[in-house]
């Protein structure tokens, strides 16, 4: 068993639990580390010049997330459309999400690099707030990647049938939300059973894995470049 497959399952999951009113949940909470994040220079004291630049590239972070959340609601409501160039529309809107998700990488590698100049007990305080707000990023890319395998199914199957196998596939899957610290190593065993089935019983969910495969995040090192990049913490001296 792959654990790559295990990976792209996992942020299948997130991405499939994400409905209409968790997602406007997960954009506020994100809009209030956002608003956090941009006031963390001023609230550490730091010099002008370095809480000028700091706040000026959450502006601009925030102008991009705040397209790439409009894209994503633009191509679910796109998919979910009968309209006869639906398929088009969420494409188009697909694309876009990802010329914005490398402007994004861009400038969170910037705001990385100066948060590296924070002394020691900053940069501490630093990490709780990164580590949020990459829940969040994550979050909302896993949306749109689930958005796009369901675009693939729907080019060769109806929408009830699609409806269907993605309910089919959360109920293999042991539901992440519920899963804690202290169950973390069970909800990892359990996750990688629900890919071992679904690699057997792929015929049954319209590809699946090859799916999931051929789309995002397979190849080792362009994951591992996108994860780098939309990183905010810091590497431990």
């Amino acid at each position: 068993m792959n654990a790559k497959t295990t990976h792209t399952l996992a942020r299948l999951e997130i991405g499939f639990r994400m409905d209409a009113a968790r997602l406007k949940e997960l954009e506020n909470d994100l809009t209030k580390d956002l608003q956090c994040a941009r006031q963390f220079g001023r609230a550490q004291s730091s010099p002008d010049d370095w809480t000028a630049n700091w706040r000026r590239r959450w502006d601009s972070v925030e102008g991009i997330l705040g397209l790439i959340s409009s894209l994503v609601n633009e191509m679910n409501g796109s998919i979910e459309s009968c309209d006869s160039a639906r398929f088009e529309k969420a494409l188009e809107a697909w694309d876009k999400i990802q010329s914005e998700e490398g402007k994004l990488a861009e400038a969170l590698s910037a705001i990385r690099a100066q948060a590296t100049t924070l002394n020691a007990v900053d940069q501490n305080e630093w990490g709780v707030l990164a580590r949020s707000l990459e829940s969040h990023l994550e979050a909302i890319q896993a949306c749109a990647q689930a958005l796009r395998v369901k675009l693939e199914w729907l080019k060769a199957h109806p929408k009830d049938e699609v409806d269907r196998v993605v309910r089919d596939i959360l109920s293999k899957l042991p539901n992440r939300a519920v899963a804690d610290e202290n169950r973390a190593e069970i909800y990892e065993q359990e996750l990688r059973k629900a890919a071992i089935e679904l690699e057997q019983e792929q015929h049954q969910f319209l590809g699946f894995v090859d799916v999931a495969k051929s789309l995002f995040l397979w190849v080792e090192t362009t994951e591992e470049r996108a994860q780098k990049n939309l990183s905010l913490r810091l590497d431990p001296a």
